[in-house]
């Protein structure tokens, strides 16, 4: 499949370029269309008998915020007192910017305690108490590991990957405590591009691990693209391995698509939101060709076929 270039007579190849500021419409309401745009299918009408599809390159603005209204809080105790929470302001920051951002979070509700620097060459932040009580402190990211049972959090709701701490509850060491894990202020190094209509028609598969995006079901995962910008900057990406399709077995009429993006291995947001931003996809689409022409004679009786022609084939 692929290998005649679309040169076969079994099948017809399309190709839909597609910006998601030329949606129809949302496919939810309440979300913005260039975030999660429907498409009408127009050309020549609505496609049937498909038998491949594979989205082909892609060109997405990386105008996402990492720390957002979702995953923009943890929980902060000093000693044995009750959980505050700690807010860091939405936004896309750099180590050095965020580490003085989490120190003025820290301090606007516990007070002119601390300090936060950030360990270039260890690539982790240190959290010091450097005045007051000489109390430890804990920041607590949702559920630990190993409870039976119950998902550790996996950073959905709060901003632990990208500060470098695992989930559960870390408790300082003598008024310090450096993250565990090094940082990772600019997100996820991947994305998925998703569509929840042909998705799940698709064999892409995740591991089960994957409790936030399916559980290793097939879908709505269409193609995993590497970020290779930085905030402010677009991402470029090509199939690496073109020749190769995800088989269709669907022959309905395809009258419509969506698609959306969704980041890492987490739902912080979902559709990934761009700011009103749009970002474009290439899908190529393959169709099963008619291979036989059925000529009936209306003078036969009940109708039926007289001669049945196959297409001409092309010359090689």
């Amino acid at each position: 499949m692929g290998g005649d270039y679309g040169l076969s007579d079994d099948y017809e190849y399309f190709e839909f370029s597609l910006d998601s500021l030329d949606a129809s419409y949302s496919n939810q309401a309440g979300t913005a269309s260039s975030d999660w745009p429907v498409f009408e299918v127009a050309g020549k009408g609505p496609l049937k008998d498909i038998v491949a599809i594979k989205i082909l390159d892609a060109q997405i603005p990386f105008s996402w915020y990492v720390f957002n209204s979702v995953n923009q809080n943890f929980l902060m105790r000093e000693g044995a007192g009750v959980d505050q929470t700690i807010t860091i302001p939405i936004g896309n920051y750099t180590a050095t910017s965020l580490a003085v951002a989490l120190q003025a979070a820290i301090v606007a509700v516990f007070g002119n305690h601390y300090n936060v620097t950030y360990l270039v060459s260890l690539q982790k932040f240190r959290f010091s108490k450097v005045s007051g009580a000489a109390t430890e402190f804990t920041f607590t990211y949702g559920a630990p590991a190993g409870i039976p049972g119950v998902q550790p959090n996996s950073g959905n709701t709060n901003p632990r990957l990208w500060m470098g701490f695992p989930p559960g509850s870390t408790t300082s060491v003598s008024q310090v405590m450096d993250s565990p894990n090094c940082d990772l202020v600019s997100g996820a190094s991947y994305l998925y591009v998703n569509s929840s209509r042909i998705g799940s028609d698709v064999d892409m598969y995740l591991p089960q691990g994957a409790f936030n995006l399916g559980g290793g079901k097939a879908g709505p995962q269409m193609a995993k693209v590497a970020i290779n910008a930085n905030p402010g900057g677009v991402i470029t990406w090509l199939d690496p391995d073109p020749q190769k399709w995800f088989k269709f077995d669907q022959l309905q009429s395809l009258n419509n698509m969506d698609f959306f993006l969704t980041l890492g291995n987490t739902t912080s947001q979902y559709p990934l939101q761009l700011n009103g931003l749009g970002f474009s996809l290439k899908l190529g689409v393959l169709k099963l060709q008619r291979m036989s022409l059925d000529i009936v004679d209306s003078t036969m009786q009940n109708g039926r076929i007289a001669r049945r022609e196959g297409p001409k084939r092309l010359r090689k």
